[in-house]
């Protein structure tokens, strides 16, 4: 938590604040040149006021306590929302704090009510991996305008911007296979007994049915048959594409829909392997390598 005190606010006159005191300057001047106590008066009972405003919007940042609370995850191109928690004590009020980022969306904040407050600030990005907040800018001209005070506040947080999934990906594994309790079936295996058939020229001749053929009197051959996981893997080395980030959209898309239809599968990135499952968590870990690959070790 970070709270703004004496040394990080800083403060400036507006430019309708050198308009006043031009007009200070000029009363003072006929002040001096007709001797006049009420234009005496005028004129420093304004300058009076300028310099009271001045105190009034530095206190309305000074005091401020910022706490970074988390990044949301997103996808690159999408906006990465930052969550921050503003508060000061008890008996302090804040008005028209403004938080912004150069060119990028802001936030108008008002502690009045409540001495806590959570708002929620997007910042753009353009490349996958750690984002880190820029400095925020926090900034008030309460209450009238004629001075302006602000200060900048480093977030110590950083969130995961994910690849950008792309719209049409690659084709799906073949699902069109014979599926039993077991998995798929995969013919010409050896393994399992997978029925009988007409016997072809070529069978050999240890897979031949002597029951059925003492029954019929015809040859028939046993045919077996091996079962494999409705697991799916999504295979790095199995992509057709070049190019890392194109690869890694692609099975960024993948991920997303295998999620959505409830598929239990898996993900194989050079040096790094996540065993088949599925449910939020798993698809937020296979979101999570394919964000970080080659990113984390550098």
């Amino acid at each position: 938590m970070v709270e703004l005190g004496r040394k990080t606010v800083f403060i400036l006159p507006s430019k309708p604040t050198l308009g006043l005191l031009l007009l200070i300057g000029l009363l003072f001047l006929l002040a001096v040149n007709f001797q006049n106590a009420l234009v005496y008066a005028v004129c420093f009972w304004l300058l009076a006021l300028l310099l009271i405003n001045v105190f009034y919007t530095w206190r309305n940042v000074a005091g401020l306590q910022v706490q970074a609370v988390g990044v949301e995850p997103c996808f690159v191109g999408d906006k990465a929302v930052v969550e921050i928690e503003l508060s000061c004590a008890p008996r302090q009020r804040k008005f028209a704090l403004q938080l912004s980022w150069p060119d990028e969306d802001s936030v108008q904040v008002n502690l009045s009510t409540h001495n806590t407050v959570r708002v929620k600030l997007s910042h753009s990005t353009a490349r996958r991996g750690w984002f880190q907040p820029p400095r925020v800018r926090i900034a008030s001209a309460y209450p009238t305008g004629l001075a302006l005070a602000w200060a900048y506040v480093a977030l110590p947080v950083q969130g995961l911007v994910y690849p950008q999934p792309l719209a049409r990906s690659f084709p799906e594994h073949d699902l069109t296979a014979q599926t039993s309790q077991d998995g798929r079936e995969i013919a010409g295996g050896s393994s399992d007994f997978g029925g009988v058939r007409v016997y072809q020229v070529g069978d050999a001749p240890k897979h031949l049915h002597w029951g059925k053929y003492a029954q019929t009197g015809k040859l028939y051959t046993k045919t077996f048959v091996d079962y494999a996981s409705h697991a799916l893997w999504l295979d790095w080395d199995s992509l057709p594409m070049p190019g890392v980030e194109v690869r890694l959209s692609h099975l960024c898309s993948q991920v997303l829909e295998f999620h959505q239809a409830q598929r239990h599968y898996g993900l194989k990135l050079p040096g790094v392997t996540i065993e088949p499952g599925q449910g939020e968590a798993h698809q937020a870990r296979c979101l999570r390598a394919l964000a970080l690959f080659g990113v984390e070790d550098a």
